[in-house]
């Protein structure tokens, strides 16, 4: 009787366990569409933790039915995200919570005025150039 429990419970820890398995996708195991759509990403995809793989891969999904432009604005960003450390990847998904709970009629003031900031950090840290004697 003991023989049939145990094997009991290794059956429900498999089965409790299998869709952490099912999710998690290496590259080579992604289909060549979902590979284009997600080339950006090929480095590091094995790396990328389930529920982040789950999300672009729901992302490749869609890539077919974005025109040219589109696609290449996606990847440009994939490749932007990618190379995000850790902490500047949770500073992005912070800011864009931040961003969603503004008002729609008072988003393109905010970009505005981020945009107007980040073109003034940008010239402020450039140092002016010294005359020479």
């Amino acid at each position: 009787m003991s023989k049939y429990k145990s094997n009991f419970c290794c059956l429900l820890v498999l089965i409790f366990a299998l869709p952490a398995w099912a999710d998690a996708q290496s590259w080579s195991n992604l289909n060549s569409r979902q590979q284009v759509a997600l080339a950006p990403l090929a480095a590091t995809w094995d790396s990328l933790p389930d529920k982040q793989q789950a999300s672009f891969l729901g992302i490749a999904n869609h890539y077919p039915k974005l025109n040219t432009q589109q696609q290449h604005r996606l990847h440009s960003r994939m490749e932007t995200w990618s190379k995000l450390t850790p902490e500047q990847r949770q500073a992005a998904r912070e800011k864009y919570k931040a961003f969603s709970k503004v008002p729609h009629e008072k988003r393109e003031e905010v970009k505005k005025m981020v945009r107007e900031q980040q073109t003034g950090t940008a010239a402020s840290s450039v140092l002016p150039a010294t005359p020479s004697r």
